[in-house]
């Protein structure tokens, strides 16, 4: 889905303030895109599939997530943002995702945006490359926990023994954006 996108880390030194978010449509459905738009780059601090859930438990979890944050609902500003953003023919785009999880958490986010797209890796591998090969379990937790679905690459990883019953969002749409990244890559 996104490709030709490079994705930085932003980790806010205060507390966000205000965050414009809503409903979206994409390429794999309806989503809550929860941003900011700062210096023309789109900063994403929240992104993930509706799944016939009300808005109104989106915007409790991400006031969860940022305490005191003025959550602003407009999904046709959000749409708009996301299609001037993702949908002109750019040869690259550039944004930055809001990480606000535990230092380990944080890391293994890291390490997912490092694994190729179209390609998989395990828990295990996951593990290793925050060099913590024994905790394996506590990643596959944070990658479970991932906000940023797609940018930040959670539908990439899976069990040793390929089980991938796992995905949040169900094994279908995980199946399907993975066999749709290997068709581009």
């Amino acid at each position: 889905m996104f490709k030709n996108v490079i994705i930085n880390i932003e980790n806010p030194k205060q507390p966000l303030s205000n965050l414009d978010y809503g409903v979206i449509e994409a390429k794999y459905g309806p989503m809550v895109m929860a941003y900011n738009l700062k210096d023309n780059f789109l900063h994403i601090a929240y992104f993930h599939f509706v799944q016939e859930k009300p808005i109104a438990t989106f915007a409790a979890d991400m006031k969860k997530r940022w305490p005191g944050v003025i959550l602003k609902e407009d999904s046709e500003k959000a749409q708009r943002s996301f299609e001037t953003y993702f949908q002109k023919q750019k040869p690259k785009r550039e944004i930055y995702v809001m990480f606000t999880g535990t230092k380990f958490q944080n890391k293994v986010w890291s390490a997912l945006l490092k694994i190729p797209y179209g390609e998989e890796r395990t828990y295990n591998e996951v593990a290793s490359m925050i060099r913590m090969p024994k905790s394996v379990r506590a990643a596959a937790t944070a990658v479970g926990r991932n906000d940023i679905a797609i940018f930040v690459p959670c539908h990439r990883v899976k069990a040793k023994n390929n089980d991938m019953n796992k995905y949040r969002w169900g094994n279908e749409l995980k199946r399907k954006i993975l066999a749709d990244e290997k068709s581009k890559n």
